[in-house]
């Protein structure tokens, strides 16, 4: 049995006894500090089982790993310690590696691991937030592009299979690249975030989407140091008892990806406009059948842009209950119900109710919509 916190203590003392050699301009003396370092990756022999992953996600990030995990065979489980992220497409290979190997993740208290770093902490086995995660909308400045529309795909499709919930992507998803979400600690138990022994299901509650440009205190800029999070309640069930009995991951077949992709272009109908419309020239086809009608993507943008410019406060949630898949031919037909409030406080107007919403995803094209239809059911 693993023992994650007297682990980490033990191996942190060794870190932070030799924690100024890793800060400073000059290579830290291995022999002396006891350790082995492999980039941003280090390996205390004394402790074997463990491996931190400090600092930013980087290019070379997924070689110094499978360096390490190939000399240090031992190790099963990666300390999340300070990252901030970097590199998306990095953090996704990593975080595949992380997955397919069966890894734990653990973020320490008065740590944090924040943007690519979450998908890593994500993918683990088993996965014990005890410091702070933060999560928001991909930023991939060395991705353009299809490049960077395939790295959206890639997280809308793989971060399910690793038992993340549309409302968790929806709160990723609506958070800007500029600012940060860090889950509350009764958000952490909220979401089912801590996976350890038994799966945790997260309960379905609506998600609180940010609107316009008002930000809820859980949005800090990724500047700011994150503080110490509380420990959630039901999070004192002891991790080191987790590791010898791993649950299964989730099994995501054509239908439960396709749902979560759906829920998801809905919920993020709900962030400010400008970053609505980037998902909405994201998330369609060149050409789709729009409300019963053949229309080109330049028709549809224009006609969204004009619903958000309409309505610039908006809230969607998803009914995930009312959520039905069929897929064949490389399509997927998706339907649902979503409730939703929408305002406007220069004309002094409000709308709320409830409408059903049927997409048809292309499979072959990273999920785009080729179809989309909906109808008001309650006003």
């Amino acid at each position: 049995m693993i023992n994650y916190k007297s682990l980490f203590a033990s191996a942190c003392l060794a870190f932070s006894l030799s924690g100024t050699v890793v800060v400073s301009a000059q290579a830290p003396q291995q022999q002396e500090a006891n350790f082995e370092r492999y980039g941003p990756f280090f390996f205390f022999p004394d402790k074997p089982e463990l491996l931190i992953y400090t600092g930013q996600v980087g290019a070379n990030d997924l070689l110094n790993l499978k360096k390490a995990l190939r000399e240090n065979p031992a190790v099963n489980t990666l300390i999340l310690s300070n990252n901030p992220g970097g590199l998306v497409h990095i953090g996704l290979v990593i975080a595949e590696e992380v997955y397919e190997r069966g890894m734990n993740t653990y973020i320490p208290p008065d740590s944090y691991c924040a943007s690519a770093c979450s998908f890593v902490f994500f993918a683990g086995k088993n996965r014990v937030a005890d410091g702070r995660l933060g999560v928001h909308q991909i930023s991939a400045p060395e991705l353009s592009g299809e490049q960077a529309q395939f790295g959206v795909s890639d997280i809308v499709a793989t971060l399910p299979k690793y038992g993340v919930s549309a409302d968790v992507l929806g709160i990723m998803f609506s958070t800007p690249a500029k600012d940060m979400y860090y889950f509350s600690p009764q958000e952490v138990v909220k979401y089912g975030i801590n996976r350890t022994g038994e799966t945790q299901v997260a309960s379905v509650q609506p998600v609180q989407p940010k609107s316009g440009n008002v930000t809820t205190p859980n949005h800090v800029s990724p500047a700011q140091a994150p503080q110490q999070a509380a420990r959630p309640s039901d999070a004192n069930a002891n991790p080191q008892q987790q590791h010898n009995a791993p649950s299964a991951m989730p099994a995501m077949n054509d239908e439960n990806k396709a749902m979560n992709v759906a829920a998801l272009m809905i919920q993020t109908g709900s962030a400010n406009n400008d970053d609505a419309m980037a998902f909405v020239n994201e998330y369609y086809a060149d050409t789709v059948d729009y409300f019963k009608k053949r229309r080109p993507k330049a028709e549809i943008l224009q006609d969204k842009n004009s619903y958000f410019s309409r309505w610039p406060v908006r809230r969607f949630v998803v009914d995930e209950s009312s959520l039905k898949a069929k897929c064949e031919n490389g399509l997927c037909a998706v339907y649902g119900l979503y409730d939703y409030t929408v305002s406007s406080p220069d004309r002094n107007k409000q709308s709320s109710g409830t409408s059903n919403f049927t997409y048809v995803l292309d499979l072959q094209d990273n999920y785009r919509i080729v179809h989309e239809d909906s109808e008001v059911v309650k006003r």
